[in-house]
């Protein structure tokens, strides 16, 4: 059990299995943006958040683009959700999600966005941590805490990232430090080109 308000981080350790990354360091969720089934509402990159937490967090295998043919017409309607998910969706405010970056990766060619994604509602982790399990994509998930400034600290200079995971969690990180209040003690984050 948590004993300060504070913010839980999620990083993953990538597992073998993926196409990248492998036993690299990376925030959680990691995906390739693109339509599911509704070619069009997709297209949103709030979309690809969502779908990305159902399949990496919420044990949701019929949104994984990698493994399986789409077979359901409406696969994030709200009854085919899962629990957390349902209960994150169902009032507004209990979760966030904002773009906190975007670049052009020059190691591996693709488009990278930055996302943040933050649970606001106290109540989440109490309801839901149990549930909380990553995929097949990972083969460590790590936790820590928004205001344990020195080990995030040593996180950001862990050799193991990946190029685009720690450009996001950096910009993530900044991201929080200004909308976090008395949940976050972060390094301070200075990017620069």
């Amino acid at each position: 059990m948590r004993r300060e308000a504070d913010y839980l981080l999620l990083v993953q350790e990538r597992s073998g299995h993926v196409v990248n990354g492998s036993g690299r360091l990376a925030g959680i969720p990691k995906g390739f943006h693109g339509p599911l089934a509704d070619q069009r509402g997709d297209a949103r990159i709030s979309a690809t958040l969502r779908r990305e937490l159902e399949e990496e967090l919420f044990g949701r295998d019929d949104v994984d683009t990698t493994t399986e043919v789409q077979r359901a017409a409406d696969p994030m309607h709200p009854t085919r959700l899962s629990e957390p998910m349902r209960w994150l969706t169902a009032e507004p405010g209990r979760m966030r999600t904002e773009c906190t970056g975007f670049g052009f990766n020059l190691v591996s060619g693709n488009y990278e966005f930055a996302a943040l994604v933050v649970i606001e509602d106290e109540e989440f982790w109490p309801r839901f941590g149990g549930v909380v399990e990553a995929n097949w994509e990972v083969s460590g998930l790590r936790q820590y805490s928004s205001l344990d400034r020195e080990l995030v600290g040593e996180l950001i200079t862990d050799e193991k990232w990946t190029n685009e995971g720690l450009f996001a969690f950096l910009l993530g990180l900044r991201r929080l430090s200004e909308i976090g209040g008395a949940r976050v003690s972060l390094p301070p984050i200075d990017l620069r080109c």
